[in-house]
């Protein structure tokens, strides 16, 4: 048989060419499914893979930056600058640098295919991004070998290389102006240490606490069926350190802080309910002037784009963030809808007011650790007249504790009568 098919091939050429495309599109057909079964087996098990992408708010951003700190990454020649900023986050470009301040700019490759050696391994980058309602964008980073201990190494680099450099700050977020309804790191600020706020005898100590079972109590809010969030009021006089207060409670408790003002433009009702369900974890929301915004709305400014249930529906509703801590600061709490404080939504209520004797001796003694000096200081003073911006100011333009008695126009106290005095301002 098969010499005959030799044979018959051989004397009639149409036969042998049908056979020969018939051999050929077998040929193809083979390939078409092989070669990408092939590639698949072949980047599964000789080619090790690592994926990142924006929807992780630590581990992406900390992979971005730590790029910067690896030289053949930088010497890239096409990449992706990342600003961060060390100064206030609603200060303008020109008041950073007028006040000394510049912001960091991290570099990375940018959108597309790199291929470079890191530590003496060839290794490849996909960096992708995507643009809708979102942005969304993904890092692939490859090797060659099964062995993931390179990549798991070069994740476990970055991140020792952002807790080193974030230690000792506190991230400040704020809406992202660019998507619909999630956050956007917007410095790192020094921690303020709740040591250096002093407030009235006892505040200090009740406000922490209170703060610290919540976080404890996880497993007793589910329990008892009870949203796991806390609302916190915090009111007073303008310089009183309600916003102080706030951001050394975080800072003791290594939490996030994201600032929010309900009467900015962009602040609509559909992307307060986003915000809230996106906050990143163990954060404090923080709504300062919250009077303000009940005020613009009284005068219809069409600025305030936020309705008041909206508003509410946020902070009740069944997508807001678990284990989210709300702060509000007012200057004028009578002002404020008792729909907004009722019990549920306002757990925890702090007036913060003018310095009583306790604090003017506590300030004093911040700045010249002396309780004799101290008590005589806060004795000569009025109490609740002052606020403690007020006697900070003044103190931290005194160089010697007579001085801060002179700026007090207070007489100075007799061992101190000697001490050269600088005139007041």
């Amino acid at each position: 048989m098969e010499a005959w098919i030799v044979s018959l091939a051989g004397s009639n050429p149409v036969f042998s060419g049908g056979l020969a495309l018939g051999l050929l599109g077998a040929v193809a057909y083979w390939l078409k499914d092989a070669l990408p079964a092939t590639a698949v087996f072949l980047s599964r098990y000789i080619v090790s893979t690592v994926t990142v992408d924006n929807r992780d708010e630590i581990l992406f951003p900390t992979v971005v930056e730590y790029m910067h700190a690896r030289d053949v990454l930088r010497r890239i020649n096409q990449f992706t600058v990342r600003a961060v900023k060390d100064s206030d986050a609603y200060q303008s470009f020109s008041d950073d640098l007028r006040q000394g301040v510049r912001p960091r700019a991290f570099l990375s490759p940018a959108e597309g295919f790199h291929i470079f050696w890191l530590d003496g391994r060839l290794m490849w980058m996909k960096r992708e991004v995507s643009v809708g309602q979102t942005i969304f964008e993904k890092i692939t980073l490859s090797c060659f070998g099964r062995d993931k201990s390179v990549l798991e190494a070069f994740i476990h680099a970055a991140i020792e290389e952002r807790v080193a450099r974030e230690l000792d700050k506190i991230a400040i977020y704020i809406p992202n102006p660019y998507t619909h309804g999630d956050w956007s790191r917007a410095r790192l600020g020094n921690n303020r240490q709740l040591a250096s706020i002093v407030l009235k005898a006892g505040q200090t100590e009740q406000i922490l606490a209170d703060l610290g079972r919540f976080f404890a109590d996880k497993a007793r809010y589910d329990d008892l069926g009870i949203p796991w969030r806390r609302g916190y009021l915090l009111y007073g006089a303008p310089g009183t350190g309600k916003t102080s207060l706030v951001t050394a409670l975080a800072s003791e408790m290594r939490l996030n802080v994201c600032s929010l003002s309900l009467a900015a433009s962009g602040i609509t009702d559909d992307k307060i309910g986003s915000l809230l369900a996106s906050v990143p974890p163990r954060s404090i929301i923080l709504i300062e002037d919250v009077d303000a915004f009940f005020r613009q709305r009284e005068q219809q400014s069409q600025q305030v784009r936020l309705s008041f249930s909206g508003f509410l529906n946020a902070l009740d509703g069944v997508a807001a963030h678990e284990g989210s801590v709300v702060f509000m600061t007012t200057n004028h709490p009578e002002t404020l809808d008792e729909a907004l404080v009722r019990s549920g939504r306002i757990d925890f209520r702090m007036e913060l007011g003018p310095c009583d004797r306790h604090q003017l001796a506590g300030m004093f003694r911040k700045f010249h650790d002396d309780p004799a000096l101290a008590e005589a200081f806060a004795a000569a003073l009025p109490e609740g007249e002052l606020s403690p911006a007020a006697v900070q100011e003044r103190l931290l333009k005194a160089r010697s504790p007579a001085e801060a008695f002179v700026r007090f126009d207070l007489p100075v106290p007799a061992g101190l009568a000697g001490a050269a005095v600088t005139a007041a301002d």
